[in-house]
């Protein structure tokens, strides 16, 4: 291993930096950050789909909000803008997140909002 250029001490140009704390520490952090997740989302109705375990959904007096979790970034879309905002403002009661606006472009895939359903990315922090 070697420093970055820039980052080279002058009395000790061998040493490196030593990380004290990964982003995710442990393996079974993602496990548990998932099931907080889950139970979250299954304690406000929500169910979790058959086809993907990841995306959960709540279908309420004729509107549908979808969650979709991937890795540390949350998907949100719904037919109902209030529904939508709601969510958004108790997720970031709950969790520490930061809200990345509209969604434009997810896995590659161009996406928009049209006048019946809003999309809407969140960042876990």
């Amino acid at each position: 291993m070697t420093q970055p250029p820039g980052f080279v001490h002058l009395d000790y140009p061998r040493h490196v930096c030593r990380l004290k704390k990964a982003r995710y520490r442990l393996k079974q952090v993602s496990r548990a950050w998932f099931h907080r997740f889950s139970s979250f989302s299954l304690s406000h109705r929500f169910t979790c789909s058959n086809i993907d375990p990841s995306m959960f959904v709540l279908c309420t007096g004729g509107h549908t909000l979808i969650v979709l979790l991937y890795v540390d970034d949350v998907i949100i879309t719904g037919s109902s803008l209030p529904m939508l905002t709601s969510f958004m403002t108790l997720l970031c009661r709950i969790f520490a997140m930061k809200d990345l606006g509209d969604l434009h472009y997810f896995l590659s895939v161009l996406v928009w909002n049209s006048s019946e359903f809003f999309s809407f990315a969140m960042k876990i922090c």
